[in-house]
């Protein structure tokens, strides 16, 4: 091994990247800034930075002959149990007072999971692109950390069982593996979005660039010049991304690519020579976020999702102060917690840690499988309002939009699932309506199809992009609004068209543009003015005005966003009458 393996010393600056990534995270979920659309991929950040410290930890023991994959383990629960446990308790209680019966039925499962580190695979297999009920899952940013250790279940036994190869046969073997995971990436992106995002071997490659870091994989540059500018480019790659990046970026596939690289430059650098990025990132109140890093990205999520239930974070002022707290909070866990389970007289041998880490897991898996009987039986609520809550069940949404067959999304990521002959068929005796747009069309069609039997309602929908002529977006999205508008109204009559989307104040030209130019294929063109839309999903809305018998109108105007009632009053004073 090298010298930066042999011999590891603190790294400030790595202490400094975490900060980057973990305020890029907190900026994006707290949606503080525009120049954040991408604050998503702190996420990958870490994983680099993770993949880079834990192979080094790794390989410096086995060059010291003292590794043991038992002792890796022991090191990992003192690391991450104390404070995640917290958040759990922290989180079922709150659930306990906060949440409806089957909302904490939900989330004690969660984190359940989180607790076996298999979240990722839950959320996977439960969510959805319309399952907003994820945002209310105080635990759903758990998922990177379920990926990082059913990456390091394998990844030190891969690690011990190479220990009698040669270094250059060891690098070898990890590469083949980083691309085949970075390959496999970049086709499920496309194919299935949120396994791509969610399952650890499509996310192994961005840890594996840390391992082959630290393994010194990459070839060694001597000049100051060429160091600073490596450190520099990185930088500018993880800024471009954070900047640049948005959430209709496919991610994370190829896109992934830049600040998993920009962060790798960044390590590599720093280990040569301290540099500007290296100095910058050292400074001491970066320096000290990120060494509060983990509580923070722990807290931050619960913090958010338990403001939302009573109250939406509007303005910087409030949404900051948010943050304030979030940073007292990881302070607190961060002195409180984890340092002192790091050293005596809590840091107990690797037996007695294992064993105690059973028994928690064990203990706080059976509250959380609980927690929704027992609120059950606690709260005596109407019968009405978990009726009212049944609403919000993503899968019959999907089922009654026809998603991946007249109704595109992530999970049906290309023109080929649109089934033409079904969702465009044109009626000889009935009077045909055509639906485009995205899922604010998609949910039209039920309702009509079911109130007016006698006229034949046709489906184009995909989410991703609007109904407009020159569309831009998910390529599933203006594939199919180019089939409809190029191929499919210019040989095919139909009695009206409606336009629906989730529309936004820059958008209302273009659509209006766009209806004028559909009048030479449709008697009438309607355009669907912007949904009402509410800070938390309506159903749970109307099932708390019904558990406090309060008026449901007055409850649900206070949860009403403010931005469609601009849009609407831009489309109503355009004179639309004239198109």
């Amino acid at each position: 091994m090298r010298d930066h393996i042999k011999n590891m010393k603190y790294r400030s600056d790595i202490d400094g990247l975490r900060a980057v990534a973990v305020i890029s995270v907190i900026f994006f979920h707290y949606s503080i800034s525009r120049f954040f659309t991408g604050g998503y991929v702190g996420v990958d950040i870490f994983f680099v930075i993770s993949g880079y410290l834990i192979t080094s930890i790794i390989y410096s023991d086995i060059t010291k002959g003292t590794y043991s994959v038992t002792d890796f383990y022991h090191r990992r629960v003192r690391r991450i149990f104390p404070a995640l446990f917290v958040v759990f308790i922290a989180c079922l209680i709150a659930s306990f007072f906060m949440n409806f019966p089957s909302e904490s039925g939900d989330i004690g499962q969660s984190i359940a999971s989180s607790i076996f580190f298999v979240s990722n695979i839950l959320f996977y297999a439960t969510s959805s692109y319309f399952d907003h009920k994820m945002e209310l899952n105080p635990v759903l940013h758990t998922w990177s950390l379920s990926v990082e250790e059913q990456f390091y279940v394998l990844f030190p036994i891969l690690v011990f069982s190479m220990r009698s190869l040669s270094h250059k046969k060891r690098i070898v073997v990890l590469f083949v593996i980083t691309l085949i995971s970075f390959a496999a990436s970049i086709i499920q992106v496309y194919k299935e979005p949120t396994a791509a995002f969610y399952l650890v071997h499509f996310r192994a490659w961005e840890l594996l660039m840390g391992s082959l870091l630290a393994l010194n994989a990459f070839p060694r540059v001597e000049k100051r010049w060429q160091i600073e500018t490596i450190s520099g480019l990185g930088l500018g790659m993880i800024a471009y991304s954070i900047v640049f990046y948005s959430k209709n970026t496919a991610f994370p596939g190829l896109a992934a690519l830049l600040p998993c690289m920009g962060a790798t430059a960044i390590i590599y650098a720093g280990a040569l020579r301290k540099t500007f990025a290296s100095s910058l990132l050292g400074f001491a109140p970066i320096r000290f976020i990120g060494l509060i890093s983990y509580s923070l990205y722990l807290w931050h999520w619960p913090l958010l999702v338990y403001t939302r239930l009573y109250h939406e974070p509007k303005g910087a002022i409030e949404k900051l102060s948010l943050v304030v707290i979030c940073i007292i909070l990881a302070t607190l866990s961060w002195w409180f917690i984890e340092r002192p389970f790091r050293k005596a007289p809590f840091r107990l041998n690797t037996k007695a840690t294992l064993g105690l880490a059973i028994a928690s897991m064990t203990a706080v898996a059976g509250i959380a499988f609980s927690i929704g009987t027992i609120s059950q039986q606690y709260w005596q609520f109407p019968n009405r309002v978990e009726e009212i809550l049944a609403y919000s069940d993503a899968t019959e949404h999907e089922r009654k939009m026809r998603a991946g067959t007249c109704f595109l999304t992530s999970e049906y990521n290309s023109l080929s699932y649109f089934n033409k002959s079904e969702c465009l068929k044109i009626s000889s005796t009935m009077k045909n309506v055509l639906i485009v747009g995205d899922s604010h069309a998609a949910h039209l069609w039920p309702g009509l199809q079911s109130t007016y039997p006698q006229i034949n309602f046709i489906q184009a929908t995909a989410s991703g992009c609007k109904p407009l002529i020159n569309s831009i977006g998910e390529k599933r999205c203006t594939d199919l609004v180019q089939y409809v508008f190029n191929e499919f109204l210019p040989k095919n009559h139909v009695d009206t068209v409606i336009l629906s989307g989730r529309w936004q104040d820059s958008e209302v030209t273009d659509a209006i543009s766009t209806a004028t130019r559909l009048r030479e294929y449709a008697q009438t063109v309607v355009i669907s003015g912007p949904i009402v839309e509410y800070d938390q999903p309506l159903p749970r809305i109307l099932a708390r005005s019904v558990s406090k018998n309060t008026a449901e109108g007055e409850l649900a105007k206070s949860y009403r966003r403010e931005q469609q009632k601009q849009t609407d009053k831009l489309f109503a004073n355009s004179q639309m009458q004239k198109v």
